[in-house]
């Protein structure tokens, strides 16, 4: 088997042991394509530029340039960049996507997280965030964002729907009649 071949066969295993989302997105095949990729044994990198798309079941990553880490013989870190790069995956099936978005997206396997930093945003069940930089714990569905200290842009900005205004806890109240 080639080299390149057997690279991309290890990317394969590694993604599919440790990629999350649906339950039976670690049973489905990764396929990779971009322009060009090139691996470095010696420092265990591959890079894959020009138009990068990574999918498995319902996670998808799109980017112009991605980086896959391994530790260990695994894939543990997957870098993305883009104008904007993209993170999108289904938690469960009665959950909807995870729409994610920044010009850095570092998907670190081994914690199940992503950092999103530049212009980064992230939708999830109708509610959207946007700042500087998000870090979102894919296995808890928990986020945490910050602006900048640069320019004219320095707060987050989280946006509700009006469906979601209501604390889905708190019962009903009746209305006297």
């Amino acid at each position: 088997m080639s080299h390149v071949k057997t690279v991309f066969v290890a990317i394969m295993l590694n993604l599919s042991l440790n990629a999350q989302g649906l339950p039976e997105d670690s049973n489905q095949p990764i396929k990779i394509e971009s322009d060009s990729a090139e691996s470095n044994q010696l420092t265990g990198l591959t890079e894959y530029t020009g138009n990068v798309v990574i999918r498995q079941g319902s996670m998808a990553i799109n980017a112009d340039k991605v980086t896959i880490y391994y530790a260990e013989g695994k894939v543990n870190r997957i870098l993305s960049l883009g104008k904007p790069a993209n993170f999108r995956h289904q938690p469960q099936s009665d959950e909807s996507m995870v729409i994610a978005d920044g010009e850095t997206i570092d998907y670190l396997l081994t914690d199940d997280t992503i950092s999103l930093q530049k212009s980064a945003s992230l939708s999830r069940n109708g509610t959207l965030v946007t700042g500087d930089i998000i870090f979102y714990d894919i296995k808890n569905g928990t986020w945490k964002a910050n602006g900048n200290n640069r320019g004219t842009k320095k707060r987050i900005q989280l946006v509700i729907p009006a469906s979601n205004q209501e604390d889905p806890e708190q019962p009903e109240r009746e209305e006297a009649n």
